[in-house]
């Protein structure tokens, strides 16, 4: 047995070693299932991109509804209000989703609601102004992202 095949021998049972290692001790082989298991926005990719989605045209469908407000028009009141109490749950969703957090599910939840009211306010203008429609859209997308989480 030359030098290169003993060092190939080696490296073979080595990793045999490893495997059975891994096998008999179920703490290891936990760690070892964890670090193949995805973690942060590849674990909540939906969640995820839906909630940014949703932050964006969040953000259009107020800039939207500050214009008409401020015309003296109060018919988009209500949309401002969902609107506004929605952005703040999606950027949280978002964050949350990043880091992997145990807290996501929770504030997912709540998020949900936020959103189905705010695409239940935005519906009414949805016909009208394609900011409200963009809102609405993806209000339900995050909504039901957010109940899968």
């Amino acid at each position: 047995m030359n030098r290169r095949d003993a060092l190939k021998t080696t490296a073979a049972a080595g990793a045999v070693l490893s495997f059975a290692a891994l096998a008999a001790d179920p703490v290891k082989a936990d760690a070892a299932k964890a670090a193949t298991k995805p973690s942060g926005i590849a674990a909540h990719k939906d969640v995820y991109e839906a909630a940014l989605a949703c932050v964006r045209a969040g953000q259009e469908c107020l800039d939207h509804c500050v214009r008409s407000l401020s015309t003296g028009d109060k018919m988009m009141a209500e949309c401002a209000g969902t609107v506004r109490a929605m952005l703040p749950l999606c950027a949280a969703v978002a964050e949350l989703s990043m880091l992997d957090s145990a807290h996501l599910k929770a504030l997912a939840a709540v998020c949900a609601k936020a959103c189905r009211d705010c695409e239940a306010a935005c519906k009414k203008h949805s016909g009208h102004h394609a900011e409200c429609k963009a809102c609405m859209e993806s209000c339900a997308k995050c909504a039901a992202a957010c109940e899968k989480a």
